[in-house]
Order: C-alpha cells, then sequence, then structure tokens
C-alpha cells in the first residue's frame, strides 16, 4: 500500500510541475496545428502565420459501463481542475508509473520526405552525407516502436520481420500524410480530475497528420487524426461512447454559432453575423467573410457484431452497410450537442455523469435533447442538435423527418459555444482495438458572408471523405528548405497513380544530365535511368511486383521525390 501511494503521488508530482509540456506544430500545409502528448489539440493558426485561430482546443472523451453498472470515463476540456489523460503506454495489467509517464511526455514529428530520403541514403550504402538534418535523424533513430513494456507502439516497416526496430538494418518509421505526429497516451495514469470518473484502462496510439497539396483546397485545408484505442483493462465496457470535443472559435469567440451536417457526418462552427470581430487581445479578427471550421467523422469503431450485413446505418454517415460482407459495418456520428460556457443544465459539464449524459443524448438534468428552439425541453428528442436541411429523412428524429432547425432559424443570439459529436453505442472487449479517424476541415468564401463559407467546408469535406474512402497516397516530397527543389517538384507529375503496366511522367528542366530512379518500399533500386529529356517520359512496369514505389528525379544538385502504387 505506501508503494502504490507513493507512485500515485510521484505521479501527481510530475503532472502538477509540467507546466512545460512538450508540444509540437503541424506545419507542412495551410494550417499550423499545436499537438501535445496527452491527447490534446489547439491552437489551429489558419492560415498559417496569420495570428487568426479556428480551433482553440479539441481532444476524446470516451465512456461506458462495467459489469457492475459502474461509470467508466474520461475526457479532457482545459485541464483546469485535473487530467483524465496522461502520456504513455500501458502494460498488459492496464498499469503504467511515474517513469513512463516522463519518458512518454513527448511527440514525435516526421515528415515523409525525411523518411525518403533516409531509406535512399541507408539503401546507397550511406554514400555522401545524410541528406535529412540532425531533429529528423534523431526521431527516425528513436522512434517508439515498441513501448517500455515491449508492446507494439508506433508503426514501422519491419525489412526482417523480427519485431524489432533496427533503423540501421533497413526499417524505417511508417506515417500517415506528408508530415505527422506521433504520440501515445493513457486513461490510468491516476485520479481523473477533469471528469471524476472511474478510469478505464485505454491505451491510446495516436497519429495526426497534414498532407502538403497547394493545388488541392481540400487537402491543403485539413488536419486528418487517427487514434489506436486499445482496452487494456480486465472487464467489458458496455454502452460505450466516443466523442470528439471541441471549442472552436472562429477568431473571436464571443460571436459563432454552431451546426452538424448529419449526412456528411460532421459538426462544425461559423459566425454569428456577417463580420467576425472584437478577438482576443493579441489575436486578429477574419472581419468579412469569415470562415468555417468543421470536424469530420471519417470512420467509427466497429459496430457490435449480430451475424448480418447490415442494409442500413441506425446512423446515416456510417460505412461498410450493404457491401456483402458481415460485421464489418463502422459507426457514423451518432450523437451531436452543442453547449454553453456557463454553469446551467445547457452549459459546462462538471460531473462524470455530465460527461456520459452529453456522449449519449441527454442535458446535465438527464432530460434529452429536444428538436427545435435551444434544444432543451422545446419538441421531440433528437440525437443532432441544428442540423439545418441535412437530415431530411429525420435519422435524429426516429425517422419522423422535421423542419429545418438551425441557430438563425432558432433565433439564437451569437456567443461562445462548445461542441461534441460521438460515435456510439458499443461494446468494448477487453484486449480488443478499435481505431477511428477524423478530420479538421477549413472552408471560407470570398464573398456571400458568413454562410457561403459553410458551402466551401462542405465541398472540402466531400472531397476529403472521398480522398479518404480510396487511399490518399500523399502529395510528393518538395524541399522544405530550398527554392530549386520545390520547384522541380511542383513541376515534376505522375500519371495515372495507381498504374499498372506504365506510368507516364512530366517535368520540366534545362539539364541535360537529369536522372530518374525508382526504389520500392525497402529503398531497394529497381530502376535506373539516365539522361533523361524534359517533357514526357513513359516508363514500363511489367517487371515490377505490386505495391508503393518511390520516383526520384535527379537534376544536378536539385531533386524531387514522388511515390506512386503499382497495381
Amino acid at each position: 500500500m505506501k508503494k502504490f501511494i507513493l507512485t500515485i503521488l510521484a505521479i501527481t508530482s510530475f503532472v502538477s510541475a509540467n507546466a512545460q509540456t512538450p508540444s509540437a506544430y503541424l506545419d507542412i500545409n495551410n494550417i499550423k496545428a499545436d499537438v501535445f502528448p496527452f491527447g490534446y489539440l489547439g491552437a489551429f493558426e489558419t492560415p498559417k502565420g496569420s495570428a487568426i485561430y479556428t480551433v482553440g482546443a479539441s481532444s476524446l472523451w470516451i465512456g461506458g459501463f462495467d459489469a457492475s453498472s459502474n461509470l467508466k470515463i474520461a475526457g479532457q476540456t482545459y485541464r483546469q481542475s485535473g487530467v483524465d489523460f496522461w502520456p504513455g503506454p500501458l502494460d498488459l495489467s492496464a498499469s503504467t508509473n511515474a517513469t513512463t509517464i516522463a519518458t512518454y511526455n513527448n511527440v514525435w514529428k516526421l515528415n515523409q520526405c525525411d523518411i525518403d530520403d533516409y531509406t535512399m541514403w541507408l539503401n546507397s550504402g550511406m554514400v555522401g552525407p545524410n541528406p535529412i538534418d540532425s531533429i529528423a535523424m534523431n526521431t527516425i533513430i528513436n522512434w517508439p516502436a515498441v513501448s517500455s513494456f515491449g508492446l507494439p507502439l508506433a508503426p514501422f516497416f519491419d525489412s526482417n520481420t523480427n519485431g524489432i526496430y533496427d533503423p540501421y538494418a533497413g526499417d524505417y518509421p511508417l506515417i500517415k500524410g506528408d508530415q505527422a505526429i506521433f504520440f501515445v497516451f493513457n486513461d490510468n495514469g491516476g485520479v481523473h480530475g477533469e471528469t471524476g470518473g472511474g478510469a478505464i484502462g485505454l491505451e491510446i496510439q495516436a497519429m495526426i497528420y497534414e498532407y502538403s497539396c497547394p493545388d488541392d483546397s481540400s487537402l491543403y485545408n485539413t488536419v486528418f487524426a487517427n487514434y489506436k484505442i486499445i482496452n487494456r483493462s480486465s472487464f467489458t465496457l458496455d454502452s460505450t461512447y466516443i466523442g470528439n470535443w471541441a471549442d472552436i472559435d472562429l477568431g473571436s469567440a464571443s460571436d459563432d454559432f454552431i451546426g452538424c451536417d448529419v449526412e456528411r457526418g460532421a459538426y462544425y462552427c461559423y459566425n454569428g453575423d456577417i463580420i467576425d470581430d472584437n478577438p482576443p487581445s493579441g489575436q486578429l479578427p477574419y472581419g468579412a467573410n469569415p470562415p468555417s471550421q468543421g470536424i469530420v467523422f471519417l470512420s467509427g469503431p466497429f459496430k457490435d457484431a449480430n451475424g448480418l450485413d447490415d442494409l442500413s446505418a441506425l446512423t446515416p454517415n456510417g460505412t461498410n452497410y450493404g457491401d456483402l460482407i458481415v460485421d464489418n459495418e463502422r459507426l457514423g456520428m451518432s450523437k451531436f450537442v452543442y453547449y454553453n460556457n456557463d454553469g446551467t443544465v445547457t452549459g459546462n459539464p462538471s460531473a462524470a455523469v455530465d460527461f456520459y449524459n452529453y456522449l449519449v443524448g441527454n442535458w446535465k438534468d438527464a432530460t434529452p435533447w429536444t428538436y427545435g428552439g435551444t434544444g432543451h425541453s422545446t419538441g421531440v428528442a433528437c440525437d443532432y442538435m441544428f442540423p439545418g436541411v441535412s437530415d431530411p429523412l429525420g435519422f435524429g428524429t426516429n425517422m419522423i423527418p422535421q423542419s429545418p432547425w438551425d441557430e438563425t432559424i432558432a433565433g439564437n443570439v451569437p456567443a461562445d459555444r462548445r461542441g461534441l459529436g460521438s460515435f456510439g453505442p458499443f461494446t468494448f472487449q477487453p484486449g480488443s482495438i478499435q481505431e477511428i479517424d477524423f478530420a479538421y476541415v477549413y472552408g471560407r468564401a470570398t464573398s456571400g458572408g458568413n454562410l457561403a463559407s459553410i458551402v466551401v467546408m462542405q465541398e472540402r469535406i466531400d472531397s476529403v471523405r472521398q480522398k479518404f474512402n480510396n487511399g490518399i497516397t500523399g502529395c510528393g516530397c518538395a524541399s522544405l528548405t530550398g527554392i530549386n527543389n520545390y520547384e522541380i517538384n511542383n513541376s515534376l507529375s505522375i500519371y495515372p497513380n495507381p498504374a499498372s503496366e506504365n506510368i507516364t511522367i512530366n517535368f520540366t528542366s534545362t539539364s541535360k544530365n537529369t536522372s530518374i530512379k525508382i526504389y520500392d518500399a525497402t529503398g531497394r533500386l529497381v530502376k535506373n535511368m539516365e539522361n533523361v529529356k524534359s517533357g514526357e517520359n513513359t516508363i514500363t512496369l511489367n517487371e515490377l511486383e505490386n505495391g508503393l514505389y518511390l520516383l526520384n528525379l535527379q537534376e544536378g544538385n536539385n531533386s524531387a521525390t514522388k511515390r506512386f502504387i503499382k497495381q
């Protein structure tokens, strides 16, 4: 008992002293987003370098009941009353310690270009200087592939399939997007000071990532989030919901409206009037034609198995329904609620049951959300607040269609809103893994006022979801430091991609000594072409096996690398 108390005191002391928690910025596209190792995203500066912000804070909420009907819940807002999540993994008994928390109080940031350059340099026999900087090199060498408890952690390419990460033997990190930040956190590092709920025993492996695609406005204005959630407890969590909470402040926090798009599986914030003004000290307003910021539920947890291929979803935005495959259905955004920054029954949660009520469809006084007005005791029970015209079939009102409802129709006064969307319910078995994905999509119109930006955001959401469902292979590897490399990369195109028999490359170059090398996913050189002429060139792929390849174009001291798939 004494040892246990000392351990808890050590963990508490670490958290209290941890005012300067390490974080890193995603910043390879139009959004600069701050990422923290305890599962917290914030300060989405959009456009990057503008000192204007959309998402102030965002994090996960997860809750359910054990076999004795005890509420188990973890969630975070601003960590003002304590914490529910701590950095680091858990062991097989769902335990951690102060040393592990301190060790993993970190984030690991990498660009795909650095990984590509490293693997090519390594597989060339390390001829010439290392092409990547010391920070990226240190991250690659110290990639947290296996936890301190000997369990799999950050994904990596295992060249000899021995389960041991050895970057000098051909292993390398695997990331999503063109730039990614990996971190791991848990809900069993101490007492839940934020929600006051009982710990579950969750380990959450997170990868937040972006694509660098200046010519693709949807990807260039999106942050993606992937969470692999492991139930390391010994009990089944019933009636489980997973929520994405956000405080979206569009420049000024005091004049916002909030809504949801049922068909698109998203919730969003938009300005409540046509001009965004009066932002917090030190920040700038968006002014005229203020933007809209959406949070999209791309892929949810698996629906509980029933031995059927369900033909229609309980939510209209789930996936894998009616595909002739049994029990592969994934839940979509099942609920959405707003709440105010106050202490009323429709305001900030303060107890564990408040957090869970918001996840499942109730207000703090346990009454269900209702359709119309403010959503409190105003009409029929509903699952989605302020859906506008996005639920014509009445998915959120027991399949009884209702007239359109949003904050403008309700006659609400713009204010500081918080939003929470959730997946659920589902049964979370001990030892099982649920992998979920979100996208934070930004849209801004150049004219038409505040509502026009919602349309731009919706168009980008459609594009992002389509690309996500089809698989996104990345947007190329421009140098982040050299303008010449950037220009040659922008001139290089590959099509079709994916390809089967041939690919065509097109580039602009004034050099007569341009070469093209193709490497497979292990970094092995499989094709070499010298003295390639500027313009279109067709390359035969018949001798290559199906898979991912890197095409490197070298022009003197400048180079560009793009990826393609042979299928």
